[in-house]
């Protein structure tokens, strides 16, 4: 190809790409004009959340428990702190909410790290919020906001059920739906229904300019509240639970052994510094009071909580719910389980029925099939005199329920099975297993048996003793001692069953949870966990004796409902004395069951004073003072006074 002809083409080829870009550039500043503009703009848009008031928690009245207000908050936006004027902005704001520099810098580090805002301060001052929109120009980067906070108006009366919130833990943050600036629930109700209590956050979209300004707003959308939790709790039975457990254990300090000397901040190995209490409705399952004492106000998870009174309370063990998560001996309230096992499987003192009488001596000799000699005493000494099965539960004759066990223990050698029958219906009635309660952190209890013995003895040698599991081992077992534990609530679930023919229901302290648009979300309506195959003249039988444990001239917690006032007589109950520490000076736990009332079951009260002393002088009457509300009302309740020194 000649010269010319090559280098025309290289210029026709060249006028070409030029003509490309040129039609190319008159597109873009033309025809695109329009669209790169906005994409110019949105890229100076910002979009900021907005928190959720978190849903309200309110007793079966309406009552408000836990909710939120509208307060001033100071907000960090990390992405607007000038880094030539920080240092003084974080000295600044040190001085301004009496947080450490240390932690000032933490929330700016954090704020600028999440690209989103967080706050510095929950609840400003007016005054703190006035002063820094007038010096806006010193705290660039700070907003002065609205935002909910929580509130707990009843303090200390329901913290045990209602539980507080805070920040999320590492384990929090493993959740990606998680960020650390939320609020979460970590205990009680808040904790447990958590998921719905947040609710859902809002926004606001702002038009920014290349130094982050505020140009416009340019729209918004209002966070939706949680949904509000209505509890079966009655707080004004809660105020006379709350008030009798303290009652019970400024008696206990007055006039048991373990009390001398002790003072309310006490936290040593005998003296009595806790008690807890459940008040069950029997027909439904439904939680209406629950205590433990001592507690704490969630409000200090809010407000905050100097590092002296975090020692006292935690110390104290202030912030555990001693209804679900405290374990107990059940001690003398256990023989209900041992009065249906011998009713339902005949199982009697060798030679005896239900109703004839045997002689409960203050000891019972006997050896085993070994041949060893085994002497058992009761904690009357010089015994109860000739007793049937009735007036040994009314009694509470140790002696007359080790002979059960024998019973059991010598069936056992014919019949594996009759071994484990005091155990199954143990099992039957909820001992041994959570109960299911809609609350955090509930403990199981335990009902040992010659299986988990031997399981023991294999994975955590030494915690029990050497050799196999023997009729001692029962004899402990059915009066609740030994290694017997149990749960307040578990306790009273399985009463709650015995008397109310069989039906185990799930404990439920939620009763309805509603949107923010008053539409009821969940209905927590009644859930069976089994029926138990119970007799209903065993169900009669068991009332007939707790009502004479109560009213009869030998009952164990006679002394304590003395002064009981009208309708004592539909009354009924159960003493129980769990030892802590043998010998001269033993530490005894006071436990008391209630019932109301017993002509048609409504109610069921459990009372555990820890280290109290016995049943019948401490937990009795604590319980008879809670019994006195419900049956009589406010007018009838007198103060907790001390009952007869009786298991």
């Amino acid at each position: 190809m000649r010269p010319g002809l090559r280098l025309a083409g290289l210029g026709i080829f060249f006028a070409a790409l030029f003509g490309i870009l040129l039609v190319r550039l008159w597109t873009i500043q033309v025809t695109l004009a329009d669209e790169y503009v906005a994409q110019a703009q949105s890229l100076q848009i910002r979009v900021v959340s907005t928190p959720a008031p978190r849903g309200e928690i309110r007793d079966t009245n309406g009552r408000l428990l836990a909710g939120s207000r509208s307060a001033l908050a100071l907000v960090i936006d990390g992405a607007l702190i000038d880094p030539e004027t920080e240092a003084e902005l974080v000295q600044r704001l040190a001085a301004l909410s009496d947080l450490s520099a240390s932690e000032v810098q933490r929330r700016i580090d954090q704020a600028r790290n999440l690209s989103d805002r967080v706050t510095l301060i929950d609840d400003l001052s007016d005054a703190d919020a006035l002063f820094v929109v007038e010096h806006s120009e010193e705290f660039g980067g700070l907003y002065v906001e609205p935002q909910p906070v929580r509130v707990y108006p009843m303090g200390e009366l329901v913290s045990s059920v209602v539980g507080y919130i805070g920040r999320p833990n590492a384990d929090d943050l493993e959740d990606p739906l998680i960020r650390s600036t939320d609020v979460l629930g970590k205990a009680g109700t808040e904790r447990y229904y958590d998921v719905d209590l947040r609710g859902t956050p809002g926004f606001i979209k702002y038009r920014v300019d290349a130094q982050r300004n505020v140009i416009d707003v340019l729209g918004e959308q209002p966070p939706k509240p949680g949904n509000t939790m209505i509890l079966n709790i009655d707080t004004d039975l809660q105020q006379v639970v709350f008030d009798s457990l303290q009652q019970g254990l400024e008696l206990s300090r007055e006039v048991s052994v373990s009390g001398a000397g002790c003072a309310p901040s006490h936290a040593d190995e005998q003296c009595p510094v806790r008690a807890t209490a459940v008040v069950l409705d029997v027909t439904d399952g439904a939680v209406k009071a629950m205590a433990s004492y001592p507690t704490f106000d969630s409000s200090i998870f809010v407000e905050g909580v100097s590092e002296e009174e975090w020692d006292r309370l935690t110390t104290l063990r202030a912030f555990s719910n001693y209804a679900v998560q405290g374990v107990y001996a059940p001690a003398s309230t256990f023989k209900s389980v041992a009065y249906v096992t011998a009713l339902e499987g005949g199982y009697f003192p060798e030679g005896q029925t239900a109703q004839s009488r045997y002689v409960c001596k203050g000891t019972l000799d006997f050896r085993f099939n070994d041949g060893s000699p085994q002497v058992f005493r009761d904690w009357k000494p010089q015994g109860h005199g000739p007793v049937n099965l009735g007036e040994a539960f009314q009694q509470s004759c140790d002696i007359y329920f080790w002979e059960i066990a024998l019973t059991l223990w010598r069936d056992g050698a014919q019949d594996a099975d009759a071994r484990n029958e005091l155990q199954r219906w143990a099992r039957e009635f909820g001992f041994d297993a959570v109960t299911g309660i809609d609350l955090p952190f509930e403990a199981p209890g335990l009902i040992p048996d010659e299986a988990w013995f031997k399981r023991v003895q294999e994975e955590t040698p030494g915690r029990v003793r050497e050799g196999p599991w023997t009729g001692g081992d029962l004899m402990n077992t059915v009066i609740g001692q030994g290694s017997t534990l149990s749960t307040p609530l578990q306790l009273a679930n399985a009463y709650a069953a015995m008397v109310n023919g069989g039906t185990l229901w799930k404990p439920r302290v939620l009763d309805q949870m509603v949107d923010s648009d008053g539409v009821t979300v969940l209905d927590n309506s009644r859930s069976v966990i089994r029926n138990v195959d119970i007799s209903p003249q065993t169900v009669q039988s068991l009332l007939q004796d707790m009502q004479l444990v109560v009213n009869g001239k030998s009952g164990t917690a006679r002394g304590a409902f003395a002064n009981f006032g009208d309708n004592k007589n539909d009354v009924g109950g159960k003493t129980g004395t769990a030892e802590v520490i043998k010998g001269k000076n033993a530490v005894d736990t006071a436990l008391f069951v209630g019932v109301t009332p017993v002509s048609n079951p409504k109610y069921i009260v459990v009372v555990v004073i820890e280290r109290g002393g016995s049943g019948g002088r401490i937990a009795a009457p604590t319980g008879r003072r809670i019994l006195q509300f419900i049956v009589n009302g406010d007018d009838g309740v007198t103060p907790v006074r001390p009952g007869d020194d009786l298991d």
